[in-house]
């Protein structure tokens, strides 16, 4: 008997610890992630402003079309199985 009380009295003081410390530090942690997040804001418009609109502006166009041809010319150029009238997807047929 003694055993279970006392069991029941460490686990209403673990729960009631688990408590005030949420209750203590629930409210740093908030602050400190909007902190973050408006640090991260501010510096993505900062370079938004400063680099224009982003994607891709830190390459001429004529490369973007060079790169484009390789990649085009790489899908024509690689080998691709020959189908006979036996292959089938399903094993099964």
């Amino acid at each position: 008997m003694k055993r279970s009380v006392f069991a029941s009295i460490a686990l209403f003081a673990g729960v009631a610890a688990m408590a005030l410390a949420h209750y203590v530090v629930a409210p740093v942690v908030y602050a400190a992630v909007a902190t973050c997040r408006w640090l991260k804001d501010f510096a993505l418009d900062a370079f938004k402003v400063v680099g224009g609109s982003g994607e891709g502006m830190g390459r001429p166009a004529l490369v973007r079309l060079v790169q484009a041809k390789a990649f085009v010319l790489r899908l024509a150029k690689r080998e691709r199985p020959e189908l006979t009238g036996s292959w089938r997807m399903c094993p099964s047929t």
